[in-house]
C-alpha cells in the first residue's frame, strides 16, 4: 500500500466517521426538539423536521471529521519513520 493511498484510506475514514456522526446527530437532534416543544406547552407533539438545518450541520460534522483527520496526517507525513521507530515515539 503507498503512502498516497494510505492517507486517502484515513481520510475516507474520516469522512464515514463524520457522516455516521451527522445520521445520529440529525436524529437525536429531532428528538430533542420534540422535547424541548414537549416541556415549552405541557404536551407531546410532533414538529417540523429542520430540513434546512441539518444539511448544515451535516456538512459541519463532515468537515471537522475531516480536519481532525488530515491535522494529524500531515503532521506525520514530516515525520521520518526510521527516526520514529528508532526513538520510540
Amino acid at each position: 500500500m503507498s503512502v498516497a493511498s494510505l492517507y486517502k484510506t484515513f481520510l475516507w475514514e474520516g469522512a464515514y466517521y463524520g457522516i455516521f456522526a451527522s445520521v445520529i446527530g440529525a436524529v437525536l437532534g429531532y428528538v430533542c426538539c420534540i422535547f424541548v416543544g414537549a416541556a415549552q406547552t405541557d404536551t407531546l407533539q410532533l414538529v417540523a423536521v429542520p430540513v434546512s438545518v441539518i444539511p448544515e450541520a451535516a456538512a459541519v460534522s463532515v468537515a471537522a471529521c475531516l480536519a481532525a483527520t488530515a491535522i494529524p496526517l500531515h503532521a506525520i507525513s514530516r515525520m521520518s519513520i526510521v527516526d520514529s521507530i528508532e526513538t520510540g515515539e
